[in-house]
């Protein structure tokens, strides 16, 4: 599976601000209807992890704001660097924001089977 995130990481930083003060969904920024479809499929993965696993919840929200952090950099000095580096740099981005995601659906996809089980033991 492959995902294309360019500019992900700053709608990650306004969804992550924004999932403990608002219930009204963000647009996200990708173009591409597959594209907007796996990241809207992210965030609410994610956000299902703070009710099902808050302890990974925050695991992974510090994992994005490392990105988002990391994304800001690259967006401030992007123009005052080589094209190389620059594309090195979106790529390794985009590279952890599919690893993070494919990570909270894996625990979110665990949970729910921890879960089918306990109930299976009823």
């Amino acid at each position: 599976m492959k995902f294309h995130f360019t500019g992900s990481a700053i709608l990650f930083s306004a969804l992550l601000l924004s999932a403990c003060s608002s219930t009204t969904p963000t647009t996200p920024i990708a173009k591409a209807p597959a594209e907007r479809k796996q990241e809207a499929q992210c965030y609410q993965e994610f956000s299902a992890l703070q009710k099902l696993d808050p302890v990974a919840y925050e695991s992974y929200r510090k994992q994005f704001d490392n990105i988002n952090k990391n994304y800001k950099i690259y967006e401030a000095n992007k123009s005052l660097v080589d094209e190389n580096a620059s594309e090195v740099m979106l790529t390794e981005i985009n590279k952890k924001l599919s690893l993070v995601c494919v990570r909270i659906r894996s625990t979110v996809y665990s949970n729910m089977m921890n879960r089918a089980n306990e109930m299976n033991k009823l």
